[in-house]
């Protein structure tokens, strides 16, 4: 009788996967160094809790209104060859917003702008990227393969914004842009080196007129996915907006620096990259995991938010980024596992739209809340909304579990 292999880095086998995670983890960690470095930048600038949930929409509200579209894109493209395009457009992104915070011409508007161009180029970056490390190995190694870009990508939220606290501490918030910019010229070479010969490319998808409406009904078709996605996208507005609710928890209820909020993301992403290794040891993930970690991610939020000292706010971090790894993690399995492989891109940037793309949304309101009512409504009302949302969900499946039992 052989056993599953279980070895959470089992992927890491495979040459290209090795390339393409080297190069997305420079990347990533550039990116979460100039999203941080954003925030310091708008608190520089005089920002309260309105002006970051703002910065935050223009960072996400492309992938709320592209993401689906973005995966069609990307469903029927040469993904490889997207990346590239996009990756480079990126970079001059970060160059550019580095030359105006470097020459003091930095206005809150050339800030959104920027952030609004970021985002756009994200949400097309994103569904093609996620979608081709899914065609670095076999489909038995699919969720192993998906839990480790996870970890890749939100453990590089380790360095990014500790690199960011630090160099805008010494240099100023401009060179932080500037290193970010070489993280993606770093993902552009990676990508260059990969053995193409070796991949193992899905099917294109079939030539349609509604290719995001035939995604939307592969995944709202089925009851079960329904119901994790509702939880997965109301507990992603309103719990996961850490880039507004910490900065305003860190200098309005702890009394620290503004940089705290870097390591303070930084202590957090030390959990994400375990729980997402959890998950990687898996070979296939049940609809009750989503429900069990969007639980724990209230549980934790409210620990964090309720942190009567600056240790113990870093304590709590470590698990909630366990929990927000592994909600993201299982989530995206159990829909990847249950649709047809050739709307990857699209159910991926599904997924994506309801973590990332709801921040235009939950942003914003964490910030008038923040503002309304102090740092901490700013983290525990999201909290005491996903335990609501959850113990509803629990209800529901139980229900229409004895129901259909009954039949």
């Amino acid at each position: 009788m052989t056993h599953p292999d279980t070895n959470p880095l089992r992927s890491f086998r495979e040459p290209n996967v090795r390339i393409f995670f080297s190069g997305l983890a420079a990347s990533g960690i550039g990116m979460w160094a100039e999203t941080t470095a954003v925030v310091l930048l708008v608190r520089e600038l005089g920002g309260q809790g309105l002006e970051l949930g703002i910065v935050t929409a223009c960072q996400f509200l492309p992938l709320m209104l592209l993401g689906l579209y973005a995966g069609a894109v990307a469903d029927r493209s040469d993904r490889r060859r997207l990346i590239i395009i996009v990756q480079g457009l990126m970079g001059i992104e970060a160059v550019l917003l580095g030359l105006v915070d470097l020459a003091d011409l930095e206005t809150l508007p050339i800030v959104y702008f920027l952030s609004l161009v970021s985002g756009t180029l994200n949400a097309f970056s994103n569904p093609a990227r996620r979608t081709l490390s899914t065609e670095l190995v076999p489909d038995i190694h699919l969720a192993n393969v998906v839990s480790l870009g996870t970890s890749v990508i939100t453990g590089s939220r380790i360095v990014g914004p500790a690199v960011a606290a630090l160099m805008a501490a010494r240099f100023g918030t401009g060179l932080v842009f500037v290193a970010a910019a070489v993280s993606h010229v770093a993902f552009l070479i990676a990508i260059t080196r990969m053995d193409t010969g070796r991949f193992h490319p899905l099917k294109p998808a079939p030539p349609s007129r509604t290719p995001i409406r035939d995604g939307l009904r592969e995944v709202w078709g089925k009851r079960s996915l329904r119901v994790v996605l509702v939880v997965f996208g109301v507990v992603s507005t309103v719990a996961l907006n850490f880039q507004v609710g910490f900065p305003l928890l860190v200098a309005d209820r702890l009394m620290e620096d503004e940089v705290v909020f870097g390591w303070l993301l930084s202590a957090m992403s030390v959990g994400n990259v375990m729980g997402a290794l959890v998950t990687a040891r898996l070979t296939s993930v049940s609809v009750s995991w989503p429900f069990g970690t969007a639980a724990a991610v209230a549980v934790t939020l409210g620990a964090v938010a309720l942190a009567p000292s600056t240790f113990m706010a870093f304590v709590f971090a470590v698990p909630l980024g366990m929990s927000t790894a592994a909600l993201v993690t299982s989530s995206t399995l159990v829909i990847q596992q249950r649709t047809d492989p050739r709307m990857r891109s699209r159910v991926l940037a599904l997924t994506t739209v309801l973590f990332l793309g709801s921040k235009p949304l939950g942003g914003p309101i964490t910030g008038l809340v923040g503002d309304a009512a102090g740092a901490l409504w700013a983290n525990l009302y999201g909290a005491l909304i996903a335990a609501a949302v959850v113990a509803a969900a629990v209800m529901y499946s139980r229900t229409v579990r004895s129901r259909d039992l009954k039949c």
